[in-house]
């Protein structure tokens, strides 16, 4: 039995897509635990509710049962069958990793396959931790904490890496191993790592221009420096995060309209 646990938040046009693209590519009994509350915007409710229902599956499930984390923008493009029955018979996880988001490192939660056994024994948890990316970063994510699980177990995982034929964009809509199709802005702004570094980093104040502005002569002294600091440093990075936000969510829409209409539209992107 495949138990998959799978979050949609906000949008609830992605459920019949992931459900149908589900049944097309897997033939062995499967069983979906969705939470489709549409709520819970705080920076770890994604992580707590895969958390939930990997509790709920356990108490339901056989050790030896397949659990796959999915999110509810992401599915099978390639019969799932045959990948998971290789892949799991070598690695006790296989996962999504995002390498070309700035050299990702974590498992992620948008295609996790592992058994429920092996999760208990881990005391999987998709919750945040740090780690550095290839630029230096430090990053913050869910999946964080499952990664430093791994690695101070010395737990080898098959990551599924992109495989994209196109690459419209360099992390969205995602192919994985062919196998795993990962849109990656169905429930949120469409905005990543490699989208800030294209922007460019929001700079600091300069030193000596305090948050809070000072009364009086001080106070207008201040105000013409923050705004020549707004219009030459900050402005100029705003402009170009909006600008790639826009563009971001008209490739989220204009992809979405091909997987709608065309099985094989993953080739295009």
């Amino acid at each position: 039995m495949i138990h998959i646990a799978t979050v949609h938040w906000r949008d609830e046009r992605w459920l019949e897509p992931q459900r149908r693209y589900l049944a097309r590519n897997v033939e062995a009994s499967y069983r979906i635990h969705a939470d489709t509350s549409y709520n819970g915007d705080g920076p770890d409710a994604h992580a707590a509710k895969l958390n939930a229902l990997a509790t709920e599956i356990a108490q339901e499930a056989e050790p030896e049962d397949t659990l796959i984390f999915l999110d509810g923008d992401a599915f099978p493009i390639a019969p799932l069958d045959g990948f998971l029955e290789e892949t799991l018979s070598r690695f006790p996880l296989a996962a999504i990793r995002r390498d070309e988001n700035l050299g990702d490192k974590q498992p992620h939660p948008s295609f996790c396959a592992t058994t429920v056994g092996f999760w208990d024994q881990i005391d999987g948890d998709w919750s945040r931790a740090h780690w550095t990316n290839d630029v230096g970063w430090e990053i913050d994510d869910p999946g964080g904490l499952l990664l430093k699980t791994l690695m101070e177990r010395g737990v080898e995982w098959h990551p599924l890496q992109r495989t994209n034929r196109t690459n419209l964009h360099p992390v969205l809509c995602g192919v994985y191993d062919d196998v795993v199709y990962h849109h990656g802005a169905g429930f949120r702004e469409a905005f990543d790592s490699v989208d800030r570094l294209r922007a460019g980093t929001i700079p600091d104040l300069p030193i000596g221009l305090a948050p809070d502005p000072p009364v009086g002569l001080a106070g207008f002294a201040w105000k013409l420096r923050a705004k020549r600091w707004y219009i030459a440093e900050k402005r100029p990075v705003v402009r170009r995060e909006r600008r790639l936000m826009r563009e971001n969510r008209e490739l989220s829409e204009r992809v979405f309209r091909w997987l709608q209409e065309d099985e094989s539209f993953w080739l295009r992107v």
